[in-house]
Order: C-alpha cells, then structure tokens, then sequence
C-alpha cells in the first residue's frame, strides 16, 4: 500500500499535495486508485512518482522531493532572465526546506508588508556594505543594522 509507503519514508500526504500543487482530496484519489492499480486513472506524472516511490526501497523524504523538482515542477513559467533564475531558486529552496525559518520568513514578506520597510531597509544595507568606500552618509545608514546584528548575537 502506497500510504503505508509515504509513512515509513516520513512523507505526509499534505506535504506531498503541497510539493505537486495538487488538492489533498485529488492525492487521496490518486492513492486509492493506486492502491487499486487503477493506473489509467491517474494523472502520468503522478503515476510515474508513485512508482518511483513504491519501487526505489532507498529512495527516502529527500530523494522524493529532488525527483517531483527534478522532472515535476515546472519552472519555465519563470522565464529566462535574471529574475527567472531567481524564482527558480526560492522555489526550489521552498519546496526543499518548506519548515525552514527561512522559507516561513520568505513567506511571510510575500503574504505580509508589515515587514516591507525591514525589506527595504536590508536591500539598501546589502547594497552598501558591497562599496569598497562607504561614505559618511553610508556609515550612519549602516548603525542600526550593526547594533541589530550585536543584539541578534546576545540572543542567538
């Protein structure tokens, strides 16, 4: 059984849902119509997974969300450019680490412009500490940063 599968390699069928942008209902459909080995009724790319993951006895969490972001995900939708390489990345690393405290904050500056003014404030941060010569101004800009990083160290 395909569920008994998805435990012993620690894989929640929300989580997987999540990882191949589908409903929870469609992936239990999907399931018990595997379970039943009623292929023709399942979506090929599903399919394809779940006989990766049924047949691949080694093939753990890990290995599982590297094959749906190596032959599922679709991340041409993304474009070529500079920008596409970048979504290309948070989306990988989302899909990766999905209960990291990275990906939550990344979520959170999506979903949430509370935090807008830290973005801005840390993008222009970024760009000053790249100068070789900063000026005064950059110098008073960067004192708050600093004092956060050393307060940040006394709670870390």
């Amino acid at each position: 059984m395909l569920r008994e599968r998805l435990k012993e390699i620690d894989l929640k069928v929300t989580e997987l849902a999540d990882y191949l942008q589908i409903s929870r209902p469609t992936l239990y459909s999907y399931i018990e119509l595997y379970d039943k080995k009623k292929f023709n009724q399942i979506n090929a790319n599903v399919l394809r997974l779940f006989n990766y993951i049924k047949e691949n006895e080694l093939a753990g969490k890990r290995n599982v969300v590297n094959y749906i972001l190596n032959n599922m995900v679709e991340l041409q939708d993304f474009g070529e450019d500079e920008h596409g390489d970048v979504l290309k990345l948070i989306k990988n690393y989302l899909l990766t680490n999905p209960n990291s405290k990275k990906s939550k904050f990344l979520k959170q500056c999506i979903t949430d412009d509370g935090l807008d003014k830290i973005i801005y404030y840390l993008t222009d941060v970024s760009e000053i500490m790249k100068k070789q010569n900063k000026t005064e101004q950059d110098k008073q800009r960067l004192k708050p940063y600093y004092h956060l990083i050393n307060e940040l160290k006394n709670l870390y």
